[in-house]
């Protein structure tokens, strides 16, 4: 599943960045690792609000689309 499909307080680990080189890089360098757990914290219209290895972001949706991850909770 993707992280933009996830609920609000969801929490999933990421099995996978999709995406070009400097896309996944750019995720690599926020702290979006393959294995790194990550919680959905609030998803509103198009941008999400999750945290990853104790540090909170926002995303847009089409980059929760490249993020695949599987439910821990």
């Amino acid at each position: 599943m993707r992280l933009a499909q996830c609920q609000n307080g969801q929490i999933a680990q990421i099995t996978h960045l999709d995406g070009d080189v400097n896309m996944k890089m750019r995720l690599v360098n926020l702290g979006f690792h393959t294995n790194s757990v990550v919680e959905l914290i609030m998803s509103r219209g198009n941008n999400l609000v999750v945290t990853v290895d104790g540090s909170r972001f926002a995303l847009d949706k089409d980059i929760a689309e490249l993020i695949s991850v599987e439910r821990l909770a």
